[in-house]
């Protein structure tokens, strides 16, 4: 398959994920001149295009949503931090999680179902809470940068520049194609930060070592599932060693698990085979096989008749399949479940245009861009 549009537009511009020398004076200086208003505020505008990139969050399992929640606000009570933590569970099967400027965090599915225990699992949200904290997504060609430059150029027009409404590519919501990479000095800070905010918090430290010899071992394994946080967050015999030796700090003591661990971990499984079927209509998309995926998404939606990242991905697949009137039905159902989304309009306008009704197409933007402002 072609290029994505984001991906073809952001490529234009020069922007990668960037690795910066292990002695990062950028830091020293963000810290004094951000200001932390201006952090949420970041992050709140950039956190829609960050869950759309990142697959859309799934809002049909509120006890694991719960879950994060309340794991993330009490890891929030060791730190010293303005943000308003939030935290939402993105469609997305692979071992990933984020953090936007401001408090705003992303965790896919797949990261609780493939953790062992609850201590694995507050490691990874500690550290990518650590990088917020520290402001490593300011100044930087991070994810929180790269989104925030996505947003911008959403907001012009979400069509690869010369591709007609109904062609066979998708808008590249849900791709995954925008992730920057810390610098190595960050990411043993994240983990230095991290391993301290969980142990302050009563998790057992030792959590942090077992998640990134997890990582290492699916990494070196080639493992699929483990490679979206392993391009962002790369482990090195480094960074082995200075958690072990972090954590040797610490009372090999600490919960590692808990009831509501386990509600999460179910509530997910029982979503499973709706779950799946997106992750496979994905893979048929990565393959160009778009009858196929939307066959899939379809099916997913009788397991997931409310989430709107898969009416979404719908959506998307009707156009890409020449059947636009139907996507806009679709976009419509995605606005109803999400209304105050701007990625919900600007969704309906791709699919108005598509089917040539440029009035509506125009309409659906401004609308998007009015709810851009008033995040």
């Amino acid at each position: 398959m072609k290029l994505l549009a984001l991906a073809v537009l952001i490529a234009s511009l020069g922007l990668t994920g960037c690795q910066n020398p292990v002695r990062d004076p950028i830091d020293s200086v963000v810290q004094i001149v951000t200001d932390p208003k201006k952090e949420i505020k970041k992050g709140t505008r950039q956190y829609p295009f960050a869950l759309a990139q990142s697959g859309g969050d799934l809002t049909q399992l509120p006890l694991t949503t719960a879950y994060l929640n309340g794991l993330i606000q009490r890891l929030a009570k060791t730190a010293n931090s303005p943000f308003p933590w939030e935290i939402r569970l993105v469609n997305d099967g692979s071992i990933n999680a984020w953090a936007l400027p401001g408090g705003k965090m992303g965790v896919n599915y797949g990261l609780l179902t493939e953790v062992d225990t609850e201590a694995e699992l507050v490691s990874v949200l500690g550290h990518e809470m650590a990088h917020s904290i520290e402001l490593h997504g300011t100044g930087r060609e991070t994810f929180g940068t790269l989104v925030g430059l996505a947003a911008q150029v959403i907001e012009i027009g979400i069509s690869e520049p010369g591709t007609k409404p109904g062609s066979n590519k998708l808008i590249g919501l849900g791709q995954n194609i925008l992730m920057g990479q810390y610098s190595q000095s960050n990411e043993l800070e994240a983990d230095r930060v991290g391993v301290d905010l969980m142990a302050r918090a009563g998790f057992d430290p030792r959590g942090a070592v077992g998640m990134q010899e997890k990582l290492a071992k699916l990494g070196s394994g080639g493992n699929s599932i483990a490679q979206k946080l392993l391009g962002t967050h790369p482990i090195s015999r480094e960074r082995l060693a200075a958690i072990r030796a972090e954590v040797s700090k610490y009372p090999a003591t600490g919960q590692s698990a808990s009831g509501d661990f386990f509600t999460a971990q179910s509530e997910i499984k029982d979503r499973g085979s709706g779950l799946k079927l997106v992750a496979e209509a994905r893979r048929a998309i990565t393959d160009g096989q778009f009858s196929i995926a939307l066959r899939l998404t379809e099916r997913a939606l009788k397991s997931l008749p409310n989430e709107h990242s898969v009416w979404r991905l719908q959506a998307e697949l009707l156009v890409t399949n020449k059947k636009p009137r139907k996507a806009i039905q679709s976009a419509l159902k995605v606005r109803e479940l999400n209304p105050k989304d701007p990625i919900s309009e600007l969704l309906l306008s791709y699919c108005y245009s598509a089917a040539g009704d440029i009035i509506n197409s125009s309409r659906a933007k401004q609308r998007a861009q009015s709810l851009i402002r008033r995040l």
